[in-house]
């Protein structure tokens, strides 16, 4: 098995928790809290995607994470 570089798997990590937190704000949508309490819990979802997002990939590095995940543009 070869070594990765760190940066690809920095993005590796990136494009899955990106995935999971798009999976999270769907299930939120779908359940019956009224459009506030969804409101108020998508913020935090979002505000924890922002920090843990940044810390993966910074932003002069996300030309080179669009390239090897196009899909995520």
């Amino acid at each position: 098995m070869t070594k990765s570089k760190p940066q690809a798997v920095r993005f590796k990590l990136y494009h899955q928790l990106d995935a999971t937190y798009h999976q999270l704000l769907d299930e939120l949508s779908q359940t019956d809290l009224t459009d506030g309490e969804i409101g108020k819990i998508a913020q935090i979802l979002m505000l924890s995607r922002q920090e843990s997002l940044k810390r993966l990939v910074s932003e002069p590095e996300m030309a080179a994470y669009y390239k090897a995940y196009p899909q995520d543009q």
